[in-house]
């Protein structure tokens, strides 16, 4: 019953042919409620700002994709605990193949690689740079509800070669709804 914190996006986009760049950038605000002695929270304590490049190219005539985005996580200290995680880096990218407008499927995966040590009085053992890699398919499917598109994406994630991190399988379902639908 509980929400965490907001997050304040910033991106830009353009395209020219079939190629397709973006950067962004996410910044956690960190107002949402925390208890230092919860075994889980859903807010950071903590301000992050997450920085992204991505470029995708698509050809629609063979309905070829080849998506990759990467960026960095600066983290602030959570000021209850004294703990700064270190600065983290991700990739995560797809290659998919488009069977119509309104399905795909391909493969995906990411990497994630902590650069710098996690510090503060509270980071008891040590520097902790943790990292993981995954793989797994990616199924996607749009339709539309009245005038709505709906868009959903299902996925399934093998990670390996983790150090310093949970390491498992994990399922994905994503669904995106638009708040208004531009047209007549």
């Amino acid at each position: 019953t509980k929400f965490g914190d907001p997050v304040l996006n910033a991106l830009i986009g353009w395209h020219q042919g079939n190629w397709h760049w973006t950067v962004g950038a996410l910044l956690n605000v960190p107002i949402g409620p925390w208890e230092s002695d919860s075994i889980s929270n859903l807010s950071f304590n903590r301000w992050a700002l997450d920085t992204t490049a991505a470029i995708t190219w698509l050809d629609p005539a063979k309905g070829t994709e080849i998506s990759v985005a990467a960026g960095f996580t600066f983290n602030g200290e959570n000021p209850d605990t004294d703990y700064k995680t270190g600065t983290e880096f991700h990739v995560e990218w797809a290659l998919m193949q488009h069977l119509s407008k309104t399905s795909s499927i391909g493969i995906g995966g990411y990497h994630y690689q902590q650069v710098t040590g996690d510090s503060g009085s509270g980071a008891r053992l040590g520097d902790f740079e943790g990292r993981v890699t995954a793989i797994g398919p990616v199924l996607n499917h749009t339709f539309t509800c009245g005038k709505i598109p709906i868009s959903t994406q299902l996925e399934w994630m093998h990670e390996f070669d983790a150090e310093n991190r949970a390491e498992g399988d994990s399922a994905f379902l994503n669904v995106t709804i638009p708040l208004s639908v531009a047209g007549p």
